[in-house]
Protein backbone atom coordinates (compact mmCIF):
# COMPACT_ATOMS: atom_id res chain seq x y z
CA UNK A 1 0.00 0.00 0.00
CA UNK A 2 1.56 3.59 -0.43
CA UNK A 3 1.96 7.25 1.08
CA UNK A 4 -0.50 9.61 0.00
CA UNK A 5 -2.85 14.43 -0.67
CA UNK A 6 -6.77 18.39 -0.37
CA UNK A 7 -10.41 20.68 -0.69
CA UNK A 8 -11.96 23.66 -2.11
CA UNK A 9 -13.13 27.02 -0.76
CA UNK A 10 -14.67 29.98 -1.33
CA UNK A 11 -13.46 33.97 -0.31
CA UNK A 12 -14.19 37.36 -1.15
CA UNK A 13 -10.81 38.64 -0.72
CA UNK A 14 -7.90 37.79 -1.43
CA UNK A 15 -5.19 39.12 0.84
CA UNK A 16 -2.84 35.93 2.15
CA UNK A 17 -2.88 32.20 2.55
CA UNK A 18 -3.86 33.52 6.21
CA UNK A 19 -6.96 35.29 5.74
CA UNK A 20 -9.50 34.84 7.88
CA UNK A 21 -12.24 34.48 5.06
CA UNK A 22 -11.58 30.83 4.30
CA UNK A 23 -12.45 27.91 5.62
CA UNK A 24 -12.05 24.04 4.01
CA UNK A 25 -11.85 20.26 3.91
CA UNK A 26 -8.36 16.16 3.45
CA UNK A 27 -5.21 15.29 0.58
CA UNK A 28 -7.70 18.95 -0.31
CA UNK A 29 -10.28 21.38 0.48
CA UNK A 30 -13.83 22.62 -0.04
CA UNK A 31 -16.10 25.41 -1.06
CA UNK A 32 -17.97 27.15 1.81
CA UNK A 33 -18.34 27.60 5.39
CA UNK A 34 -17.19 30.73 6.82
CA UNK A 35 -17.74 30.94 9.79
CA UNK A 36 -20.83 29.89 10.24
CA UNK A 37 -21.63 31.17 6.86
CA UNK A 38 -21.97 28.54 3.94
CA UNK A 39 -21.51 29.47 0.14
CA UNK A 40 -22.60 26.99 -2.63
CA UNK A 41 -20.05 25.25 -4.52
CA UNK A 42 -20.26 26.66 -8.25
CA UNK A 43 -20.93 24.20 -10.57
CA UNK A 44 -19.45 20.51 -10.90
CA UNK A 45 -16.39 19.12 -9.85
CA UNK A 46 -15.66 19.20 -13.75
CA UNK A 47 -16.42 22.73 -14.11
CA UNK A 48 -14.51 23.64 -11.02
CA UNK A 49 -10.96 21.92 -12.39
CA UNK A 50 -11.90 24.08 -15.78
CA UNK A 51 -12.67 27.50 -14.41
CA UNK A 52 -9.40 26.52 -12.36
CA UNK A 53 -7.31 26.11 -15.63
CA UNK A 54 -8.71 28.98 -17.08
CA UNK A 55 -8.18 31.36 -14.57
CA UNK A 56 -5.20 30.05 -13.09
CA UNK A 57 -1.51 30.60 -14.22
CA UNK A 58 0.76 27.77 -14.46
CA UNK A 59 -1.54 25.38 -13.19
CA UNK A 60 -1.03 23.19 -16.12
CA UNK A 61 2.67 22.75 -16.27
CA UNK A 62 2.49 22.46 -12.43
CA UNK A 63 0.16 19.97 -12.21
CA UNK A 64 2.09 18.05 -15.10
CA UNK A 65 5.02 18.12 -13.27
CA UNK A 66 3.53 16.88 -10.47
CA UNK A 67 1.26 14.43 -11.97
CA UNK A 68 4.24 12.75 -13.33
CA UNK A 69 6.53 13.18 -10.57
CA UNK A 70 4.01 10.86 -8.68
CA UNK A 71 3.45 8.44 -11.74
CA UNK A 72 7.08 7.95 -11.24
CA UNK A 73 6.99 7.51 -7.92
CA UNK A 74 4.73 4.62 -7.88
CA UNK A 75 6.19 2.38 -10.00
CA UNK A 76 9.40 2.93 -8.32
CA UNK A 77 7.92 1.98 -4.90
CA UNK A 78 6.51 -1.25 -6.46
CA UNK A 79 9.68 -2.08 -8.39
CA UNK A 80 11.11 -1.72 -5.22
CA UNK A 81 8.98 -3.80 -2.91
CA UNK A 82 8.89 -6.23 -6.08
CA UNK A 83 12.56 -7.37 -5.28
CA UNK A 84 12.51 -6.47 -1.76
CA UNK A 85 9.54 -8.16 0.03
CA UNK A 86 8.40 -10.36 -3.13
CA UNK A 87 11.48 -11.73 -4.50
CA UNK A 88 11.94 -15.23 -4.44
CA UNK A 89 15.00 -14.84 -2.98
CA UNK A 90 13.55 -12.55 0.33
CA UNK A 91 12.56 -13.64 3.58
CA UNK A 92 10.22 -11.19 4.30
CA UNK A 93 10.29 -11.47 8.47
CA UNK A 94 8.60 -8.72 10.51
CA UNK A 95 11.73 -7.42 11.13
CA UNK A 96 12.84 -7.29 7.67
CA UNK A 97 10.01 -5.56 6.45
CA UNK A 98 9.98 -2.64 9.29
CA UNK A 99 13.86 -2.21 8.67
CA UNK A 100 13.11 -2.00 5.00
CA UNK A 101 11.02 0.77 5.20
CA UNK A 102 12.93 2.54 8.30
CA UNK A 103 15.94 2.43 6.20
CA UNK A 104 14.11 4.06 3.03
CA UNK A 105 12.01 6.50 4.90
CA UNK A 106 13.25 7.49 8.21
CA UNK A 107 16.34 9.52 6.62
CA UNK A 108 14.24 11.82 4.83
CA UNK A 109 12.20 12.39 7.27
CA UNK A 110 14.55 13.27 9.97
CA UNK A 111 16.81 15.72 6.98
CA UNK A 112 13.45 16.81 5.60
CA UNK A 113 12.35 19.93 7.93
CA UNK A 114 15.90 21.06 7.59
CA UNK A 115 16.48 20.68 3.62
CA UNK A 116 12.70 21.56 2.58
CA UNK A 117 13.69 25.32 4.35
CA UNK A 118 15.13 25.88 0.99
CA UNK A 119 11.93 26.22 -0.61
CA UNK A 120 10.91 29.28 1.66
CA UNK A 121 14.02 31.00 0.53
CA UNK A 122 15.28 30.13 -2.84
CA UNK A 123 13.21 29.86 -5.86
CA UNK A 124 11.04 26.81 -5.36
CA UNK A 125 11.08 25.85 -9.71
CA UNK A 126 14.92 25.98 -9.06
CA UNK A 127 14.99 24.08 -6.38
CA UNK A 128 11.93 21.26 -7.18
CA UNK A 129 13.95 21.10 -11.00
CA UNK A 130 17.34 20.30 -9.53
CA UNK A 131 16.14 17.59 -7.40
CA UNK A 132 14.08 16.07 -9.88
CA UNK A 133 17.52 15.35 -12.20
CA UNK A 134 19.16 13.73 -8.82
CA UNK A 135 16.48 11.86 -8.24
CA UNK A 136 16.40 10.60 -12.50
CA UNK A 137 19.94 10.41 -11.71
CA UNK A 138 19.88 8.06 -8.96
CA UNK A 139 17.10 5.50 -10.51
CA UNK A 140 19.21 5.39 -13.10
CA UNK A 141 21.52 4.17 -11.26
CA UNK A 142 19.35 1.81 -9.36
CA UNK A 143 18.50 -0.24 -13.00
CA UNK A 144 21.87 -0.68 -13.70
CA UNK A 145 22.80 -2.12 -10.34
CA UNK A 146 19.74 -4.25 -10.95
CA UNK A 147 20.36 -5.54 -13.93
CA UNK A 148 23.69 -6.42 -13.19
CA UNK A 149 22.35 -9.16 -10.34
CA UNK A 150 24.38 -7.28 -7.96
CA UNK A 151 21.65 -6.21 -5.37
CA UNK A 152 21.72 -9.92 -3.73
CA UNK A 153 25.08 -9.55 -1.92
CA UNK A 154 25.29 -7.33 0.96
CA UNK A 155 27.13 -4.43 -0.27
CA UNK A 156 24.85 -4.20 -3.34
CA UNK A 157 21.70 -4.63 -1.51
CA UNK A 158 23.56 -1.03 0.86
CA UNK A 159 23.68 0.37 -2.54
CA UNK A 160 19.93 -0.11 -3.50
CA UNK A 161 18.99 1.07 -0.21
CA UNK A 162 21.34 4.11 -0.48
CA UNK A 163 19.93 4.89 -4.02
CA UNK A 164 16.54 4.28 -2.60
CA UNK A 165 16.71 7.00 0.01
CA UNK A 166 17.99 8.99 -2.59
CA UNK A 167 14.99 8.85 -5.08
CA UNK A 168 12.32 8.68 -2.17
CA UNK A 169 13.70 11.46 -0.62
CA UNK A 170 13.78 13.86 -3.19
CA UNK A 171 10.38 12.89 -4.48
CA UNK A 172 9.06 13.95 -0.78
CA UNK A 173 11.23 16.78 -1.68
CA UNK A 174 9.53 17.71 -4.72
CA UNK A 175 5.99 17.03 -4.08
CA UNK A 176 6.15 19.33 -0.98
CA UNK A 177 7.82 22.03 -2.61
CA UNK A 178 4.85 21.39 -5.29
CA UNK A 179 1.97 21.16 -2.97
CA UNK A 180 3.60 24.68 -1.34
CA UNK A 181 3.66 26.64 -4.47
CA UNK A 182 -0.35 25.77 -5.22
CA UNK A 183 -1.51 29.15 -3.90
CA UNK A 184 1.42 30.99 -6.39
CA UNK A 185 -0.77 29.23 -9.27
CA UNK A 186 -4.04 28.83 -8.40
CA UNK A 187 -6.86 32.20 -7.41
CA UNK A 188 -7.94 31.44 -3.75
CA UNK A 189 -11.11 31.25 -4.18
CA UNK A 190 -10.99 27.83 -5.76
CA UNK A 191 -8.11 26.75 -4.29
CA UNK A 192 -9.21 24.40 -2.04
CA UNK A 193 -11.37 22.57 -5.35
CA UNK A 194 -8.40 22.36 -7.37
CA UNK A 195 -6.14 21.24 -4.27
CA UNK A 196 -8.54 18.86 -3.36
CA UNK A 197 -8.77 17.21 -7.12
CA UNK A 198 -5.17 17.06 -7.66
CA UNK A 199 -3.61 15.82 -4.36
CA UNK A 200 -6.20 12.93 -4.96
CA UNK A 201 -5.81 12.36 -8.59
CA UNK A 202 -2.00 12.59 -7.51
CA UNK A 203 -2.32 9.30 -4.81
CA UNK A 204 -4.63 7.85 -7.46
CA UNK A 205 -1.93 8.25 -10.07
CA UNK A 206 0.67 6.89 -7.45
CA UNK A 207 -1.10 4.57 -7.28
CA UNK A 208 -1.83 3.51 -11.03
CA UNK A 209 2.39 3.21 -11.42
CA UNK A 210 2.80 1.13 -8.53
CA UNK A 211 -0.64 -1.33 -9.36
CA UNK A 212 0.95 -1.36 -13.08
CA UNK A 213 4.17 -2.50 -11.96
CA UNK A 214 3.20 -4.81 -8.96
CA UNK A 215 0.82 -6.63 -12.55
CA UNK A 216 3.96 -6.34 -14.39
CA UNK A 217 6.06 -8.05 -12.05
CA UNK A 218 3.10 -10.64 -10.96
CA UNK A 219 3.52 -11.61 -14.58
CA UNK A 220 6.74 -11.64 -15.24
CA UNK A 221 8.59 -12.42 -11.70
CA UNK A 222 10.17 -10.80 -9.71
CA UNK A 223 13.30 -11.08 -11.13
CA UNK A 224 16.18 -8.65 -11.79
CA UNK A 225 15.37 -8.23 -15.45
CA UNK A 226 12.00 -7.83 -14.90
CA UNK A 227 12.42 -5.56 -12.09
CA UNK A 228 15.29 -3.01 -14.21
CA UNK A 229 12.80 -3.19 -17.17
CA UNK A 230 9.62 -2.09 -14.72
CA UNK A 231 11.67 0.77 -13.88
CA UNK A 232 12.31 1.67 -17.19
CA UNK A 233 8.51 4.52 -17.60
CA UNK A 234 9.66 5.59 -14.26
CA UNK A 235 12.73 7.39 -15.94
CA UNK A 236 10.50 8.46 -18.58
CA UNK A 237 7.75 9.99 -16.58
CA UNK A 238 10.48 11.63 -14.06
CA UNK A 239 12.00 13.33 -17.09
CA UNK A 240 8.51 15.00 -18.37
CA UNK A 241 8.34 15.99 -14.76
CA UNK A 242 11.57 17.95 -14.99
CA UNK A 243 10.73 19.43 -18.35
CA UNK A 244 7.28 21.14 -17.04
CA UNK A 245 8.76 22.31 -14.10
CA UNK A 246 11.88 23.99 -16.13
CA UNK A 247 8.96 25.93 -18.74
CA UNK A 248 7.79 28.13 -16.10
CA UNK A 249 8.84 31.44 -15.79
CA UNK A 250 11.77 32.37 -12.80
CA UNK A 251 9.87 32.53 -9.10
CA UNK A 252 6.75 31.56 -10.20
CA UNK A 253 6.16 29.25 -7.79
CA UNK A 254 7.34 31.06 -5.14
CA UNK A 255 8.43 32.25 -2.81
CA UNK A 256 7.94 36.20 -3.87
CA UNK A 257 11.61 38.07 -3.17
CA UNK A 258 9.37 40.34 -0.53
CA UNK A 259 8.60 37.32 1.46
CA UNK A 260 11.86 35.97 1.61
CA UNK A 261 13.88 36.66 5.54
CA UNK A 262 17.06 38.50 4.11
CA UNK A 263 19.91 38.44 6.97
CA UNK A 264 22.02 41.16 5.37
CA UNK A 265 25.74 41.22 6.71
CA UNK A 266 25.44 37.18 7.53
CA UNK A 267 28.35 34.92 6.03
CA UNK A 268 26.66 32.54 3.12
CA UNK A 269 27.30 29.25 5.47
CA UNK A 270 25.65 31.04 8.35
CA UNK A 271 23.03 32.24 5.92
CA UNK A 272 22.39 28.97 5.16
CA UNK A 273 22.45 27.14 8.68
CA UNK A 274 19.87 29.11 9.68
CA UNK A 275 17.81 28.40 6.59
CA UNK A 276 17.96 24.96 7.29
CA UNK A 277 18.60 24.03 11.04
CA UNK A 278 14.72 26.41 11.24
CA UNK A 279 13.08 24.47 9.33
CA UNK A 280 11.55 22.28 11.80
CA UNK A 281 11.22 24.69 14.24
CA UNK A 282 9.47 26.73 12.01
CA UNK A 283 7.39 24.23 11.15
CA UNK A 284 6.09 23.44 14.29
CA UNK A 285 5.52 27.19 15.25
CA UNK A 286 3.44 27.19 12.11
CA UNK A 287 1.89 24.27 12.81
CA UNK A 288 0.78 25.39 16.39
CA UNK A 289 -0.71 28.88 15.13
CA UNK A 290 -3.85 26.80 14.18
CA UNK A 291 -5.45 24.31 16.40
CA UNK A 292 -6.82 23.00 12.64
CA UNK A 293 -3.40 22.85 11.68
CA UNK A 294 -2.41 20.60 14.72
CA UNK A 295 -5.26 18.47 14.94
CA UNK A 296 -5.21 17.64 11.27
CA UNK A 297 -1.67 16.67 11.43
CA UNK A 298 -2.15 14.60 14.09
CA UNK A 299 -4.88 12.94 12.71
CA UNK A 300 -2.39 12.29 9.76
CA UNK A 301 0.31 11.39 12.59
CA UNK A 302 -2.00 8.67 13.80
CA UNK A 303 -3.96 7.42 10.54
CA UNK A 304 -0.39 6.57 8.91
CA UNK A 305 0.95 4.84 12.06
CA UNK A 306 -2.20 2.48 11.96
CA UNK A 307 -1.97 2.16 8.32
CA UNK A 308 1.91 1.04 9.07
CA UNK A 309 0.73 -1.84 10.83
CA UNK A 310 -2.34 -2.80 8.46
CA UNK A 311 0.47 -2.93 5.88
CA UNK A 312 3.03 -5.19 7.51
CA UNK A 313 0.59 -7.37 8.58
CA UNK A 314 -1.04 -8.08 4.93
CA UNK A 315 2.19 -8.19 3.89
CA UNK A 316 2.18 -11.17 5.93
CA UNK A 317 -0.93 -12.21 5.54
CA UNK A 318 -0.72 -12.26 1.78
CA UNK A 319 2.83 -14.05 1.01
CA UNK A 320 1.24 -16.78 3.44
CA UNK A 321 -1.63 -16.95 1.33
CA UNK A 322 0.75 -17.48 -1.83
CA UNK A 323 2.44 -20.03 0.05
CA UNK A 324 -0.56 -21.50 1.14
CA UNK A 325 -2.01 -21.53 -2.26
CA UNK A 326 1.50 -23.42 -3.91
CA UNK A 327 1.03 -25.85 -1.69
CA UNK A 328 -0.01 -29.35 -1.91
CA UNK A 329 -1.87 -30.19 1.87
CA UNK A 330 -4.49 -27.48 1.29
CA UNK A 331 -7.66 -27.38 0.51
CA UNK A 332 -8.90 -26.52 -3.32
CA UNK A 333 -10.57 -23.47 -1.93
CA UNK A 334 -7.48 -22.21 -0.34
CA UNK A 335 -5.34 -22.27 -3.47
CA UNK A 336 -7.79 -20.65 -5.26
CA UNK A 337 -8.11 -17.87 -3.26
CA UNK A 338 -4.11 -17.91 -3.43
CA UNK A 339 -4.12 -17.55 -6.84
CA UNK A 340 -6.29 -14.34 -6.68
CA UNK A 341 -5.47 -12.20 -4.05
CA UNK A 342 -2.05 -13.58 -2.53
CA UNK A 343 1.77 -12.19 -3.08
CA UNK A 344 2.59 -9.05 -5.19
CA UNK A 345 -0.57 -9.36 -7.31
CA UNK A 346 -2.65 -9.35 -3.78
CA UNK A 347 -0.46 -6.60 -2.78
CA UNK A 348 -1.47 -4.61 -6.46
CA UNK A 349 -4.96 -5.14 -5.87
CA UNK A 350 -4.84 -3.46 -1.98
CA UNK A 351 -3.08 -0.75 -3.55
CA UNK A 352 -5.78 -0.41 -5.83
CA UNK A 353 -8.16 -0.51 -3.88
CA UNK A 354 -7.07 2.01 -1.02
CA UNK A 355 -6.34 4.74 -4.66
CA UNK A 356 -10.13 4.06 -5.28
CA UNK A 357 -11.14 5.25 -1.48
CA UNK A 358 -8.68 8.29 -2.15
CA UNK A 359 -10.43 9.06 -5.30
CA UNK A 360 -13.85 8.78 -3.63
CA UNK A 361 -12.64 11.46 -1.14
CA UNK A 362 -11.48 14.13 -3.92
CA UNK A 363 -15.03 14.50 -4.24
CA UNK A 364 -16.07 13.61 -0.81
CA UNK A 365 -13.98 16.10 1.12
CA UNK A 366 -15.05 18.82 -0.53
CA UNK A 367 -18.74 18.01 -0.56
CA UNK A 368 -18.24 17.77 3.44
CA UNK A 369 -16.25 20.57 4.10
CA UNK A 370 -18.30 22.46 2.04
CA UNK A 371 -21.73 22.05 4.48
CA UNK A 372 -19.51 20.92 8.11
CA UNK A 373 -17.03 22.84 10.00
CA UNK A 374 -13.22 21.29 8.76
CA UNK A 375 -12.18 19.99 11.97
CA UNK A 376 -15.50 17.56 11.68
CA UNK A 377 -14.37 16.23 8.68
CA UNK A 378 -11.37 15.24 10.09
CA UNK A 379 -13.50 13.39 12.68
CA UNK A 380 -15.70 11.91 10.51
CA UNK A 381 -12.72 10.49 8.03
CA UNK A 382 -10.93 9.32 11.04
CA UNK A 383 -13.83 7.19 12.53
CA UNK A 384 -14.90 5.58 8.81
CA UNK A 385 -11.56 4.41 8.72
CA UNK A 386 -11.55 3.00 12.28
CA UNK A 387 -15.16 1.43 11.88
CA UNK A 388 -13.82 -0.08 8.30
CA UNK A 389 -10.39 -1.51 10.17
CA UNK A 390 -12.45 -3.02 12.83
CA UNK A 391 -15.17 -4.90 10.87
CA UNK A 392 -12.54 -6.17 8.40
CA UNK A 393 -9.27 -6.69 10.06
CA UNK A 394 -10.00 -9.19 12.93
CA UNK A 395 -10.96 -11.44 9.43
CA UNK A 396 -7.42 -12.11 8.43
CA UNK A 397 -8.78 -12.27 5.48
CA UNK A 398 -7.03 -10.77 1.96
CA UNK A 399 -10.30 -10.71 0.17
CA UNK A 400 -11.98 -8.46 2.84
CA UNK A 401 -9.16 -6.70 3.44
CA UNK A 402 -8.83 -5.25 -0.59
CA UNK A 403 -12.49 -4.30 -0.09
CA UNK A 404 -12.45 -2.89 3.73
CA UNK A 405 -9.08 -0.79 1.44
CA UNK A 406 -11.26 1.40 -0.08
CA UNK A 407 -13.48 2.87 3.00
CA UNK A 408 -9.42 2.82 4.91
CA UNK A 409 -7.95 4.94 2.14
CA UNK A 410 -11.60 7.05 1.30
CA UNK A 411 -11.67 7.85 5.77
CA UNK A 412 -7.35 8.32 5.67
CA UNK A 413 -7.65 10.94 2.31
CA UNK A 414 -9.87 13.23 3.83
CA UNK A 415 -8.44 13.86 7.01
CA UNK A 416 -5.03 14.11 4.49
CA UNK A 417 -7.10 16.71 2.33
CA UNK A 418 -8.35 19.21 5.78
CA UNK A 419 -4.68 18.76 6.68
CA UNK A 420 -3.30 20.26 3.06
CA UNK A 421 -6.02 22.59 2.56
CA UNK A 422 -5.51 24.22 6.22
CA UNK A 423 -1.93 24.48 5.69
CA UNK A 424 -2.22 25.79 2.45
CA UNK A 425 -4.89 28.46 3.30
CA UNK A 426 -4.24 29.65 7.55
CA UNK A 427 -0.06 29.41 7.08
CA UNK A 428 1.82 32.34 5.22
CA UNK A 429 3.72 31.89 2.26
CA UNK A 430 6.67 32.13 4.07
CA UNK A 431 6.40 29.70 6.35
CA UNK A 432 4.44 26.80 4.36
CA UNK A 433 7.30 24.93 2.79
CA UNK A 434 8.21 24.61 6.99
CA UNK A 435 4.97 22.98 7.80
CA UNK A 436 4.59 20.83 4.44
CA UNK A 437 7.85 19.45 5.08
CA UNK A 438 6.95 18.68 9.22
CA UNK A 439 3.81 16.98 7.64
CA UNK A 440 6.10 14.70 5.67
CA UNK A 441 8.28 13.89 8.41
CA UNK A 442 5.44 12.96 9.84
CA UNK A 443 3.87 11.29 7.19
CA UNK A 444 6.71 8.43 6.81
CA UNK A 445 8.28 8.41 10.71
CA UNK A 446 5.12 7.77 11.85
CA UNK A 447 4.65 4.84 9.32
CA UNK A 448 7.73 3.46 10.32
CA UNK A 449 6.90 3.71 14.06
CA UNK A 450 3.76 2.24 13.66
CA UNK A 451 5.15 -1.14 12.46
CA UNK A 452 8.28 -1.11 14.87
CA UNK A 453 5.82 -0.22 18.02
CA UNK A 454 4.22 -3.62 17.26
CA UNK A 455 7.29 -5.50 16.05
CA UNK A 456 7.76 -7.63 19.12
CA UNK A 457 3.88 -9.14 18.69
CA UNK A 458 3.94 -9.66 15.21
CA UNK A 459 3.43 -13.52 14.41
CA UNK A 460 5.51 -14.64 10.69
CA UNK A 461 2.68 -15.21 9.05
CA UNK A 462 0.50 -11.93 10.56
CA UNK A 463 -2.23 -13.76 11.91
CA UNK A 464 -3.07 -11.67 14.76
CA UNK A 465 -6.75 -10.38 15.54
CA UNK A 466 -5.37 -8.48 18.25
CA UNK A 467 -2.88 -6.38 16.30
CA UNK A 468 -5.01 -6.29 13.17
CA UNK A 469 -7.65 -3.93 16.42
CA UNK A 470 -4.54 -1.77 17.11
CA UNK A 471 -5.07 0.42 13.63
CA UNK A 472 -8.53 1.23 14.71
CA UNK A 473 -8.11 2.38 18.14
CA UNK A 474 -5.47 4.99 16.41
CA UNK A 475 -8.00 6.28 14.15
CA UNK A 476 -10.62 6.25 16.90
CA UNK A 477 -8.15 8.92 19.13
CA UNK A 478 -7.86 10.95 15.86
CA UNK A 479 -11.32 11.51 16.12
CA UNK A 480 -11.73 11.80 19.52
CA UNK A 481 -9.31 14.48 19.62
CA UNK A 482 -10.92 16.43 16.69
CA UNK A 483 -14.25 16.36 18.33
CA UNK A 484 -12.60 17.63 21.64
CA UNK A 485 -11.03 20.24 20.20
CA UNK A 486 -13.98 21.27 18.30
CA UNK A 487 -16.38 21.44 21.15
CA UNK A 488 -13.68 23.10 23.62
CA UNK A 489 -13.10 26.12 20.50
CA UNK A 490 -17.54 25.72 20.15
CA UNK A 491 -17.39 26.62 24.35
CA UNK A 492 -14.77 28.97 24.04
CA UNK A 493 -16.84 31.05 21.12
CA UNK A 494 -20.38 30.99 23.97
CA UNK A 495 -18.26 31.65 26.58
CA UNK A 496 -17.15 35.23 25.00
CA UNK A 497 -20.42 36.04 23.85
CA UNK A 498 -19.35 35.15 20.14
CA UNK A 499 -16.60 37.92 20.08
CA UNK A 500 -14.00 36.11 18.53
CA UNK A 501 -12.19 37.72 15.66
CA UNK A 502 -12.62 36.37 12.28
CA UNK A 503 -8.72 35.49 12.48
CA UNK A 504 -9.48 33.22 15.35
CA UNK A 505 -12.64 31.28 13.90
CA UNK A 506 -11.12 30.16 11.10
CA UNK A 507 -8.56 29.02 13.15
CA UNK A 508 -10.94 26.79 15.28
CA UNK A 509 -13.12 25.88 11.87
Amino acid sequence: MMPLDTPTHTSTTHTSPTHEQVSRPFPFTEPGYRGGVTSPPAGSARDRLSAALRESDGLGRLSTARLAALLSEGIHQAALGGIVLFSPEAATTPAAIAGGFAVMLLPYSIVGPFAAAALDRWDRRVVVAVAALIRTLAIVATIALIAAGAVHSGPGLAALFGLSLVAIGLGRLINTGMTAAMPKVVPDRILAATNSVLVTVGSVVTAIGAVAAFAVLAVLGAGDAAVSWTLVPSVVTALVGVWAVLALPRRHLGPDDDEVTHLPGDPLARTTFHTFAGGLAEGFRAARSSSLVWVSLAGVALGRAAFGVTTMLAILLLRDAEGSGSGSGAGTDTSTDGAIIAGMGGFGLLSAAVAGGMGIAAIAAPWAMARARRILVVAAGALLAAAAQAVVGPTLDPTALVIGAIAIGLGSQVVKLVADNAMQTDVPDARRGGVFALQDALFNSAFVVGMVVVLPLVPADGRSVSLMLVPAVLYAVSAVVAVAVAMRSEAEAEGSGGQRTGTERTAAN
